[in-house]
């Protein structure tokens, strides 16, 4: 049966010369691969050029239980950026963001709240004039809530104790183990994760210092997600900054 869906484009891998495979995070069935015809035919009723990172699409398939991939029959854009796939920094920031998406959100799942947040946060970047330098950080600390591992905000002592990014807590003794951020760190950390978006611009924060939150952020992934990798997108992002 032919099922409406709506969905945020993960990734596209190379299937053969007429197929790829899209990786798309649906609104009802949590991530989901379908197979995509590659034709740049204007009678096409699938474009393939549709599917970049993050695009969000609304389109027609077969779903079918236990994963098993079918072909879109139809696509088109749900909601079309006007700014991100035109200024660079917001293209490789949608590339790292992408890539990061596609390793956290493994699994098949109804979701809506993910998805929910997730367009919301894009439709925030991509409205963004400026203030945006800080937002793949706030998105993936914020992202923590919807994967349940948010850090736990509750009894911290914030200036005067540790960060156990192990533990996901604020402790005020330092950990004996390496991964664990100081007094100023940890209250610098406790204070991105109470911003909003609109408030985030607000929050002082240097190149240097962006790239140690980044660099936190993604050591407690990877304490936190079985087998979540390094990722080749943040050293990109990192070269096109410097």
């Amino acid at each position: 049966m032919i099922e409406k869906f709506t969905g945020i484009v993960l990734r596209t891998l190379k299937y053969n010369d007429n197929l790829m495979i899209a990786d798309i995070f649906t609104e009802t069935r949590g991530r989901l691969s379908f197979l995509v015809p590659v034709s740049r035919s204007k009678s096409s009723k699938v474009k393939s050029m549709l599917f970049q990172p993050l695009s969000m699409l609304s389109f027609n398939a077969a779903y079918k239980q236990g994963g098993k991939m079918v072909r879109l029959s139809e696509a088109r854009p749900y909601v079309m950026y006007s700014s991100i796939p035109y200024e660079p920094c917001k293209a490789a920031v949608a590339l790292y963001i992408a890539e990061f998406l596609t390793r956290a959100l493994r699994e098949e799942s109804d979701n809506a709240a993910i998805f929910t947040f997730l367009e919301y946060s894009l439709r925030w970047f991509d409205e963004a004039a400026d203030g945006f330098a800080n937002f793949h950080i706030l998105f993936l600390m914020r992202l923590t809530r919807f994967l349940g591992i948010a850090p736990n905000l509750e009894d911290s002592v914030t200036g005067r104790g540790y960060f156990d990014l192990s533990a996901g807590c604020f402790v005020a003794v330092q950990p004996l183990h390496g991964n664990f951020l100081t007094a100023p760190q940890a209250a610098d950390f406790f204070s991105l994760m109470e911003c909003d978006y609109d408030d985030v611009s607000r929050f002082a924060m240097n190149r240097k210092l962006r790239w140690e939150f980044l660099d936190v952020i993604q050591r407690y992934y990877r304490l936190h997600l079985p087998d979540f990798p390094e990722l080749k997108s943040a050293e990109v992002l990192k070269e096109l900054f410097d």
